[in-house]
């Protein structure tokens, strides 16, 4: 049916990456530059990543910015749907069926927004994006699929600070079929090898990642192998530094034990009744003879 061919058409155009791994084609033809200049523990630097956004795009956007960005006449949306419908006849079943299709789809993304309110627990928590949100500190995200991937967008008192796209591993797939063979492509694009970090839960890394920033934006490249994704996000630096601050309010754990008592039992607990018998039990060798 017509109104599919968007959907055909987005496979071959994943914007982010997408892009600027067209416009930087030429970068592959050359080994990328080692770490080196990087301070130890940190993300390399790269000259500048905003070739990885959309130039509508910006830090500190509100959400209702982003939707009119793409829900205004000639947004986002409407230039996606511009093209097909250029090719079919006035008032077709075909138009009205592709204008219904982009339609539905501005409504869904309008209504898509989610906070992360103190005791309403959304489904997000079961996701592999349950690490990049907080509860109670003023923070949403909105859903979006466009372009062959399905991006998030995190606010944080109502200001756009994060997008997190989920792009598919597939041959014939823009970043390919891999983790590494994304990895590879990302340090070809960006001309230096970026960090390596293990997934470790103790400093909060579900997962294996790789990360590369400039000076306002973070990159980093999440290894979704499992499910055949590979997640591209781009943070906010200012932001980022600052979410201990932004991030006031911190859950409290149900199992954890009343502060009065962890005071007390915090050099150990002991019996004062070890090493002492019973009271009824009499003296060695006064018990009863049989």
């Amino acid at each position: 049916m017509w109104y599919l061919a968007p959907m055909k058409r987005a496979a071959f155009a994943v914007s982010l990456v997408v892009g600027a791994l067209a416009a930087g084609a030429v970068a592959f033809a050359a080994p990328p530059k080692p770490a080196a200049a990087a301070a130890v523990g940190d993300a390399p630097t790269v000259s500048s990543l905003s070739t990885l956004m959309e130039k509508d795009l910006h830090w500190g956007m509100t959400h209702t910015d982003v939707v009119t960005l793409y829900n205004q006449l000639n947004g986002l949306f409407d230039r996606e749907y511009a093209g097909p419908l250029a090719r079919l006849h006035t008032g077709s079943q075909e138009q009205q069926q592709l204008e219904a299709d982009r339609d539905n789809r501005k409504a869904n993304f309008e209504r898509s927004l989610t906070e992360f309110n103190v005791g309403t627990p959304t489904g997000y928590d079961v996701t592999a994006l349950h690490g990049e949100y907080t509860y109670g500190n003023s923070e949403a995200v909105q859903r979006l699929f466009k372009d062959g991937k399905t991006r998030y967008f995190f606010y944080i008192k109502d200001r756009l600070w994060k997008l997190y796209d989920e792009i598919p591993l597939r041959e014939g797939s823009p970043l390919g079929s891999s983790f590494q063979e994304a990895v590879t492509k990302l340090n070809a694009l960006l001309g230096v090898a970026g960090r390596v970090r293990a997934a470790d839960p103790s400093q909060n890394l579900d997962r294996t990642e790789v990360d590369w920033q400039d000076g306002r934006t973070h990159l980093r490249a999440v290894d979704r192998s499992g499910e055949h994704i590979v997640g591209i996000v781009l943070v906010d630096k200012n932001t980022e530094m600052n979410l201990t601050a932004l991030r006031t309010y911190k859950p409290v754990d149900p199992f954890a034990l009343d502060p009065s008592i962890a005071n007390i039992t915090k050099k150990g607990i002991s019996d004062p009744n070890a090493g002492k018998a019973p009271p009824d039990t009499p003296p060695p060798g006064k018990g009863k003879k049989h």
